[in-house]
């Protein structure tokens, strides 16, 4: 017996054709969708305080068409898509259905929504504790909150499941969830069963960022897209009840599943990859281990498939980690293009007049200063800092990303760009669409709320239960310790200090990605060859990564090791600004993070060149 689980949605905002590819070539027990991210949160905020809104109304509209198709192959459809009104959103999908003559049963998960009850919480001071990472703490600002929402488990979206519901919608169900639910409800699985959540968690990691898993977003793009990007197939993991799982895609898409695409969404956004805390389970990847079953092959349609095992898991913490969205005034992007010889140069002279010009505006009327201005000569490679080599760049996107408490100040930035373009630097042209304009400034902030203190419930068809507290079944079990595994005699080659050396860039040793938490960025490096492993070990320490990404990196730097996959996984605190939703920089999520390290310089023995990407 095994469960097929397909994913259509890595975020809100992902093709519209993926839950159709995999409702109609994907052979589904399930169908999931993850919409939710740190941003979504802080924009769907904006909108909850309609009946209709707070919701990601665009799964209504790619599900409907689907729905008679999903009814007669009985496919199940989980999503998180419910944000800040899941109740909004089984409302919808019902009138849908009732619409189309279908009788379907939608649940939706309900209490992650902490709003009202959070400043109670707060002013009690004994179920809120700070969130930190390496020991720097976030900090809960004196401003309006929008929102408060805990990431919540996988056990109340088995309930509904088992309760009969087709349909299932949540608020921040975190992103795994939505696929070990669906195991836990076929597999039976209990609390306890740790390796077990564990390794569905890490089947849901894989296939919830979608394409990620499949060629997109991948290293060795060009290998991807010799498959084709224009029907890029979505991923389907099939999961055994031993937790074992396969990765694959539907036949005849694009991308490709290889151990490669597979291990670089392993180390996405893990932190540490011994302790990954989800609300059911603590997960170590180490030891995870990635298997080609099946190459892709371009001329039978073959997509690939690789077969992962070897996770592990812990009691998860008394905690659920808390999203909390601030509103921090208001804020506006302006780009103006600058063309000609020195056009770096003229762009930051460009910025500087309009900024002074206007601070010396915002004085005469009483508007006070900019809160924050973040500058950028996109095609300049400014992001690179000293690692930059376009200084000569003859054409550039002059950025200029502004804060302010007032309106009205950013209003007249607005009107203040343009004119630059009669009474500054030659060779300015365009801004983009026209005017920018301002929009609020939100900011988010996490915090640790004790379970105790959160009460789920599931709402299906006209009646609804309180889920079961799992925490309550598994607080007294004690922590065992973890085996240590068998010492790998690939990860322990050795090499003599004497031999012939060589200089390359990191990308022909390795493959990489990155993405955000919060201000942290995560880079995941994967060696290409274990034999490159502890060479990678001792050329990319720590500190040489710190010293390298200092432009980027205002905090500490913490590596990782994931010895199973041959990885390392850097963590960088106080990375991003603020992080995607207060960040004003371009890469507010620190996609480009990696990309930039894969860059950097590693010496290797000349013996080991010949396993190197050339």
């Amino acid at each position: 017996m095994s469960v097929r689980v397909g994913c259509f949605s890595g975020f809100w905002g992902d093709s519209t054709f993926g839950a159709a590819q995999l409702v109609k070539g994907g052979n589904l027990d399930y169908l999931v969708g993850d919409y939710l991210a740190e941003v979504t949160m802080g924009i769907l905020a904006r909108q909850r305080k309609t009946p209709k809104g707070g919701y990601v109304a665009e799964f209504v509209t790619t599900l409907e068409p689907l729905l008679s198709e999903i009814v007669t192959k009985k496919i199940k459809v989980v999503t998180n898509a419910g944000a800040m009104n899941p109740l909004g959103l089984k409302q919808a999908i019902e009138e849908v259905c009732k619409k189309a003559g279908l009788n379907v049963v939608v649940a939706a998960v309900v209490g992650d929504d902490l709003t009202d009850e959070f400043p109670k919480l707060l002013k009690a001071g004994k179920d809120v504790t700070p969130f930190d990472i390496l020991g720097e703490e976030d900090d809960l600002p004196k401003r309006p909150m929008m929102s408060c929402n805990v990431y919540t488990g996988a056990f109340a979206v088995s309930e509904a499941l088992a309760k009969g519901a087709q349909i299932v919608v949540t608020g921040r169900a975190v992103d795994s969830a939505l696929v070990v639910g669906p195991l836990i409800k076929e597999f039976g699985w209990k609390a306890a069963d740790f390796d077990l959540l564990a390794a569905g968690s890490v089947a849901g990691h894989i296939i919830e960022c979608g394409c990620h898993a499949t060629g997109g977003n991948f290293t060795d793009w060009e290998q991807s897209y010799s498959f084709g990007w224009d029907n890029v197939g979505y991923p389907i993991a099939e999961v055994k009840p031993d937790g074992t799982f396969v990765i694959s895609k539907p036949p005849k898409t694009g991308g490709i599943v290889t151990t490669g695409t597979v291990c670089e969404q392993l180390v996405y956004e893990i932190h540490d990859p011994a302790a990954y805390i989800l609300p059911d389970v603590i997960v170590d990847f180490t030891q995870v281990k990635v298997k080609q079953l099946t190459l892709p092959n371009l001329a039978t349609g073959e997509g690939g498939s690789v077969l992962v095992t070897g996770a592990k898991g812990r009691p998860p913490t008394s905690t659920y980690k808390a999203s909390v969205t601030y509103l921090g005034g208001f804020k506006m992007d302006a780009v103006l293009m600058i063309g000609g010889i020195d056009a770096k140069k003229k762009a930051f002279a460009v910025a500087d007049g309009i900024l002074t010009r206007t601070r010396r505006l915002f004085q005469e009327r009483g508007y006070g200063d900019y809160s924050n201005v973040h500058l950028e000569a996109l095609g300049a490679e400014t992001s690179y800092g000293p690692n930059g080599r376009m200084d000569d760049s003859r054409e550039v996107l002059l950025r200029i990303a502004t804060t302010h408490s007032d309106k009205r100040a950013l209003a007249l930035l607005s009107k203040e760009l343009s004119p630059s373009a009669l009474s500054m630097a030659p060779g300015i042209t365009g801004s983009a669409s026209g005017r920018p304009k301002f929009v609020p400034y939100l900011m988010y902030r996490s915090c640790l709320i004790n379970k105790s203190a959160v009460s789920l419930s599931v709402h299906i068809g006209t009646e609804q239960f309180l889920a079961t507290d799992t925490w309550e079944q598994i607080k007294s079990i004690k922590v065992q310790p973890l085996a240590q595994p068998p010492q790998d005699p690939l990860v322990n080659f050795t090499v003599d200090p004497s031999v012939a050396k060589i200089t390359v860039p990191l990308i022909k040793l390795c493959q990489g990605r990155s993405g955000d938490k919060g201000d942290c960025s995560n880079i995941g490096i994967i060696c290409r060859h274990p034999q490159f492993y502890k060479v990678i070990g001792a050329e990319l320490t720590e500190e040489k990564v710190a010293k390298y990404l200092s432009h980027l990196v205002n905090g500490q730097v913490k590596r990782y090791e994931v010895p199973g996959i041959y990885a390392y996984n850097f963590v960088c605190t106080s990375a991003l600004g603020g992080g995607g939703l207060e960040s004003l920089k371009m890469d507010r999520q620190g996609k480009c993070y990696a990309q930039q390290l894969l860059d950097f310089p590693v010496t290797i023995p000349r013996s080991l060149l010949y396993l190197a990407k050339l």
